[in-house]
């Protein structure tokens, strides 16, 4: 039986990521429900969300492949929109590079999850 693979550091900083992410879209959709208004939904969907980026963070720790597979899919689908946004929307209003930052982001994120390292202690966490 072989020792458990440690969690590389760039995972757990993932994982913290995420963790502030959902705060930050929990406090959001809280703030967004006490406010007047329309907003009552918008902030419910902002509070589950932020509970799903929590659960995903948990998993990521945890070395669950599942949270890792949504991560990396929302890292791609947001790397897809920015591609679009440059060449359908981004185009027709003059603006070049919107969103490329956000796509440099999603590229490092599926780096750091797929690296040697983090396919190792996933893989470890499989069985």
């Amino acid at each position: 039986m072989t020792a458990p693979v440690t969690r590389p550091g760039l995972v757990t900083l993932v994982a913290a990521l995420t963790v502030i992410a959902g705060i930050v879209a929990i406090i959001a959709g809280v703030i967004a429900m006490i406010a007047e208004g329309t907003f009552l939904g918008a902030g419910l969907v902002s509070v589950v969300i932020g509970l799903i980026y929590l659960a995903v963070a948990k998993g990521l720790a945890d070395g669950n492949s599942v949270s890792r597979a949504i991560v990396a899919i929302v890292s791609v689908l947001q790397i897809a929109w920015v591609v679009y946004r440059m060449i359908a929307v981004d185009s027709q209003f003059g603006v070049k590079g919107a969103g490329i930052g956000s796509a440099v982001i999603s590229l490092i994120i599926l780096l750091i999850l797929f690296s040697p390292r983090a396919n190792e202690f996933f893989a470890s966490r499989s069985n």
